[in-house]
């Protein structure tokens, strides 16, 4: 197989990858609780259970690819609950006893009302918060660049047979526009929304990419406003690039 087309390919899975639910991470004890300044806000988790019925719910704390346990809440009538507060907004991850999917939301301090079903864990509907309606928005149309994807592979297959290398070589170079169309719609939308903490969710995903272009994420870091570089997400990226 051409070795750039491959190139592309993974680029590409691993990307699409980052903006669907996260549903491997590995579960750990939590670990020893860090000093969170009081606020007065509080945030609470409404959960309604579809389709299948676990006897637990757990709240986790996602760190690197590994998720905590934070808070648990027992099912009752198919329903569940969470309480508490966060000094920032930023991903969590609910999972449930004895079953391996997990749900990521953005916990901010509101009153948020989420309903799992266990047939569409990918488009759980979340009402109340404003941040978890914007970063869906966001990934619909990230959804709607990476769509142009399902062409290609069709026509990947008929010239991987055919063993066409130029034919191939037309589709790697599609494959690289789609790419960059999906990195330009995101830094634009950082550039756009500076004063969102969406923006620095964002950012740090630019991270885990394949590619990293170092520069661009500083630029874009230093854009952001004083208020949501104190935030978890905007926080890793300064830490990861030493911007202290």
């Amino acid at each position: 197989m051409n070795k750039t087309y491959t190139n592309a390919i993974k680029n590409l899975i691993f990307i699409c990858s980052c903006i669907l639910v996260l549903s491997a991470c590995k579960k750990e004890k939590v670990p020893e609780k860090e000093n969170i300044s009081v606020v007065k806000n509080t945030f609470t988790i409404h959960g309604t259970l579809k389709n299948f019925h676990p006897q637990e719910v757990y709240l986790n704390k996602i760190i690197e690819n590994s998720i905590y346990v934070i808070d648990s809440s027992k099912v009752k009538n198919n329903t569940f609950s969470f309480k508490g507060f966060v000094e920032y907004p930023e991903r969590f991850a609910i999972s449930f006893k004895q079953y391996s999917s997990t749900v990521i939301l953005i916990v901010e301090n509101a009153d948020i009302t989420i309903t799992i079903d266990a047939n569409d864990f990918e488009n759980t509907p979340i009402e109340g918060s404003k941040l978890n309606s914007e970063f869906k928005n966001y990934q619909l149309n990230s959804k709607k660049i990476f769509k142009k994807i399902t062409y290609l592979f069709p026509q990947f297959q008929k010239y991987r047979l055919e063993n066409n290398a130029n034919q191939l070589a037309d589709i790697s170079r599609q494959m690289k526009e789609i790419e960059q169309e999906y990195v330009d719609f995101s830094y634009n939308y950082i550039a756009q929304n500076n004063n969102s903490y969406i923006a620095a969710i964002i950012l740090r995903d630019q991270l885990k990419n394949t590619k990293i272009d170092t520069l661009k994420i500083i630029n874009s870091y230093n854009k952001l406003t004083d208020s949501i570089k104190k935030s978890p997400d905007a926080h890793i990226i300064a830490l990861t690039l030493n911007l202290h």
